[in-house]
């Protein structure tokens, strides 16, 4: 089995502080899968973000995904800013660009639901959370929204 498997199969172990590991371990493999360049690149964008400069991280992403048009973490990141920007439509074609690369990637999944959440697509958003729910078993943030889902459909 080859590290990511690895790590796959730990995302279900019953040790907390495995499951942290592993987590951890998946993120560091997705922000190096283009190389220190572009992961610096990465980082720049979600500095930006992070301290709401949204406009300068949206170029950065853009141009990021203009160099690399398959690093998926590099979509997964415009699909997180997209989404604090309220652009749910254009969050999900994000989503879907990641997914589409790394299916087991939690964060887009989890991300996927919350976008189809906030678009009401409550049906489509549980099968995403339950989709990520299949990778990380115990983070319980999907259950959680699968019952926000569920009960906006009644």
């Amino acid at each position: 089995m080859d590290k990511t498997g690895q790590y796959l199969e730990d995302l279900k172990s019953e040790d907390p502080e495995t499951r942290e590991n592993a987590t951890k371990a998946l993120w560091v493999l997705w922000h190096q899968q283009e190389g220190a360049a572009m992961e610096m690149m990465l980082n720049e964008g979600t500095d930006l973000m992070d301290r709401q400069q949204l406009d300068h991280a949206l170029e950065v992403f853009r141009s990021l995904i203009e160099k690399c048009p398959d690093f998926a973490e590099a979509h997964n990141k415009l699909a997180t800013l997209l989404f604090l920007m309220g652009r749910y439509d254009e969050a999900v074609k994000e989503c879907d660009a990641v997914l589409r690369r790394i299916p087991h990637h939690f964060g887009a999944l989890n991300g996927l639901g919350l976008c189809l959440y906030e678009l009401r697509r409550f049906e489509e958003a549980i099968l995403s959370f339950q989709l990520a729910l299949e990778v990380q078993p115990y983070a319980l943030i999907n259950r959680t929204y699968i019952a926000r889902c569920r009960s906006n459909l009644n």
